[in-house]
């Protein structure tokens, strides 16, 4: 009787034990979306509207040109750069790996940008700044939300080039 008694405790303690285990990894897909979303937070056309704040941790931390940065030393980075008056800022994701577990996810990538602001050499005219990245960053889960925790990136080639007048740059960006 001890016997029979004890195997469907066994294995009802096994099903809730592989239930617990078996809580989905943080998928490619998830992953991606919140790269894809910091960025698209970063951009020119969205920044300073809150997203960036619900996209990262709190003790979110970024390398970037050989500095440690937390959020609000990368923002008063991004105000020295004169950010504020940039045209567009456009980021894409490509060759990318990554590895994840139930709450977290390493991704490394190829992350290729152009943006255009005004040119501090040439008065009047726009700059074209193209950049290639090789970055790697850490997403977690946090009450059941994906975040960004930590972002590395390496410049590997940037090529500047000056455009159109100032003015005619910003009536062509009005118009996006």
């Amino acid at each position: 009787m001890r016997r029979t008694l004890f195997s469907p405790c066994l294995l009802l303690l096994l099903a809730l034990f592989g239930s617990v285990t078996a809580k989905a990894q943080v998928s490619a897909v998830e992953t991606l979306g919140t790269l894809e979303a910091f960025f698209s937070a970063l951009s020119v056309e969205n920044y300073g509207n809150g997203d960036l704040e619900t996209i990262i941790t709190d003790d979110f931390i970024i390398f970037e040109m050989g500095q440690r940065f937390t959020l609000k030393e990368f923002k008063e980075f991004l105000a020295s750069a004169n950010y504020s008056n940039w045209v567009s800022t456009n980021w894409s994701i490509s060759n990318y790996t990554i590895t994840s577990s139930n709450d977290s996810a390493h991704i490394f990538y190829q992350n290729d940008g152009v943006f255009v602001f005004p040119s501090d050499d040439v008065p009047k005219k726009l700059t074209q700044q193209e950049n290639m990245w090789l970055e790697s960053a850490l997403v977690v889960r946090e009450n059941g939300v994906l975040k960004l925790r930590f972002l590395q990136s390496e410049n590997v080639s940037r090529v500047d080039s000056i455009l159109n007048d100032l003015d005619q740059g910003f009536q062509n960006s009005a118009g996006r």
